[in-house]
């Protein structure tokens, strides 16, 4: 009896994992192998799974497991994975959506020519984004000659004109310009953003304010932020632009002498954000914070501001290095110099390239 009990466990085992087998087989999509890692097309609401088929400026289509076709618009996309990917790959994304460019560099440094033997094109094409994104972004970040980082950037548009990361690099082409003193090269950049969706078209105005604002020519830049602000942004992806439209108005108020009005919007900015659009947040308490300075008598207010970007949203290293700089300044005209030095300690160790950081040395 138990010989029979054994061998029949044995079988009914079996079974199950021709079953399981047969059950993983009905889940991966058809253009994909049994035990496959499925690509991930990650949403503004969600997620989407299956293989990548194809990718343009304005949409990536991706084969699910029933065999069905979707087509995801770019603008709710905030991140494409491929199951293949190395790690590295993987965490220098990552760490580039977080602001963190000189990790992601880092991690692109990582991968091994071996992992990417085989590779399809597309896996390929990502690797060389996050390596000329990340570039841009350093040199953006630490005022570096941007150079390098434009002949990276320009490379790419020019071997991947219908990437799904199409507009995200003609924008940072455009940024590059601006700072190389190409204004006029630089809007033509941020003007291939207008022929995108809703979402696209205000940051290509927001884009083209923001080179006025870094000229110091403020008036002109909230005419722009206007015009942007007058856009229809066709859904919750252009609403999030339109709010960071309205934080570069803010910022165009302030420098203007106009802070109460200033600190009035970006609190109206703040209500309205999702509590997960964090980069926004971070980037509004550092505007509020530098608003409240220059009204002059609002030290404590701006304070608070500050810390709420270093205890709070301190992931994105621009904002945190700028609130850092403004609370070792803060925190020593409020004789609290212990706490001023802590806040410049970091500054120095944590973001050494950032221009804040060399603000402060200099």
């Amino acid at each position: 009896m138990r010989g029979k009990f054994v061998l029949g466990s044995n079988r009914r085992w079996a079974i199950g994992r021709v079953l399981m087998a047969m059950a993983a087989a009905a889940l991966v999509a058809p253009g994909m192998l049994l035990g496959q890692v499925p690509d991930r097309v990650i949403t503004v609401d969600g997620s989407v799974t299956g293989k990548v088929v194809s990718v343009s400026p304005n949409d990536v289509d991706i084969e699910e497991r029933d065999g069905e076709t979707k087509k995801v618009s770019i603008e709710r996309i905030r991140e494409v994975q491929f199951g293949d990917e190395p790690q590295p790959l993987r965490s220098a994304r990552s760490m580039l959506a977080r602001g963190r460019a000189a990790d992601a560099l880092e991690q692109i440094g990582e991968i091994e020519a071996a992992e990417l033997e085989g590779a399809e094109q597309l896996l390929l094409e990502d690797v060389a984004f996050l390596k000329a994104a990340a570039t841009a972004r350093v040199a953006l970040a630490s005022g570096a000659d941007p150079k390098e980082a434009g002949r990276l950037v320009s490379d790419f548009l020019a071997r991947h004109p219908k990437s799904h990361h199409f507009y995200e690099v003609q924008e940072l082409y455009g940024n590059l310009l601006a700072r190389a003193g190409s204004p006029e090269k630089a809007i033509a950049a941020y003007s291939q953003l207008a022929a995108g969706p809703p979402a696209m078209k205000v940051r290509a105005a927001a884009a083209k304010a923001g080179m006025l604002f870094d000229q110091k020519k403020f008036e002109e830049a909230i005419r722009e932020y206007d015009l942007a602000l007058g856009i229809d942004p066709g859904g919750d992806a252009g609403s999030v632009q339109r709010r960071a439209a309205e934080l570069g108005k803010a910022r165009c108020l302030s420098q203007l002498g106009r802070n109460d009005a200033a600190i009035d919007l970006v609190r109206s900015i703040i209500r309205q954000a999702d509590p997960e659009e964090k980069e926004l947040l971070s980037r509004a308490y550092t505007v509020l914070g530098a608003a409240y300075r220059a009204a002059g008598d609002r030290d404590q207010d701006a304070l608070i501001s500050y810390l709420t970007v270093d205890l709070v949203y301190n992931s994105f290293p621009d904002s945190h290095a700028e609130a850092l700089y403004n609370l070792g300044e803060l925190w020593e005209k409020a004789s609290n110099p212990e706490r001023a030095r802590e806040a410049r300690k970091v500054l120095e160790e944590g973001y050494p390239a950032s221009v804040w950081a060399k603000k402060k040395a200099g």
